[in-house]
């Protein structure tokens, strides 16, 4: 799946620019680019401390970049090669705006839903009585562990998948886990925004595009976290799917 991402790549294009954030990094080569940046993950390492500098990727082809980054078990520069490959892709045909996880607030109703990382609109449906479980790898009260989750996913409908998946290589896991599902959606700021996960498994992707980075660079320089709570115009929520 990544050498297909990497295929629809402009590898040539050349980083311009790398921001790093508390919760955030922010790429340009073709495009900005956006990934989030997680810590503490199972089986990959947080890297802090004073090797952490990245800046001398900078000016050289995006291509060469990624495939470097994506060699190491590091999360910042896993993270950092998820925003160069996004920043290198093209904007697909055919999207259209919206928050992912509304298209599917009606379905959930009735339909076995789970979510894949504690999402804000997924702990309000089961709070509602909607049968919707949240799987995680750090569980909040009412949450499955991601290792107690296999018989809950086996009997999934719906399942909404965050990106995190594809960084802490639980991805195609997930897919294995949820043979029932007829409606997989991957969905987050750090899903590269292509119609190759189509060919996996997933039926609708949720993605950002990057809007005003001036107003997005000033959000997380102040720690900005949750990109609900981003100011108005500086990312766009875009989506694809091939559902009918």
């Amino acid at each position: 799946m990544l050498n297909e991402l990497i295929a629809e790549t402009d590898t040539t294009s050349l980083l311009s620019d790398i921001q790093i954030y508390l919760n955030w990094v922010i790429t340009r080569s073709r495009r900005w680019a956006i990934s989030t940046l997680f810590r503490g993950m199972p089986g990959l390492s947080d890297g802090c401390g004073m090797d952490t500098y990245l800046g001398d990727y900078v000016g050289k082809p995006v291509g060469d970049c990624f495939r470097d980054l994506f060699a190491s078990n590091e999360t910042l520069h896993l993270t950092t090669g998820i925003s160069c490959l996004k920043s290198a892709l093209p904007t697909p045909d055919g999207w259209f705006e919206g928050n992912a996880i509304d298209f599917f607030e009606k379905l959930a109703r009735t339909r076995r839903t789970c979510f894949i990382g504690h999402f804000r609109e997924g702990a309000n449906w089961r709070d509602l009585g909607y049968p919707v479980d949240i799987i995680e790898l750090f569980p909040q009260p009412g949450d499955i562990h991601w290792d107690d989750s296999h018989e809950v996913l086996s009997r999934t409908e719906i399942v909404l998948i965050t990106g995190l998946t594809l960084i802490n290589n639980t991805f195609d896991e997930v897919i294995r886990r949820t043979p029932r599902a007829s409606i997989r959606v991957l969905l987050g700021p750090t899903v590269p925004f292509s119609p190759v996960f189509f060919a996996h498994g997933i039926h609708f992707i949720g993605s950002t595009l990057v809007e005003d980075i001036d107003k997005l660079a000033s959000f997380c320089r102040l720690g900005g976290g949750s990109i609900a709570k981003a100011p108005q115009g500086t990312l766009r929520r875009v989506n694809l799917t091939h559902l009918p």
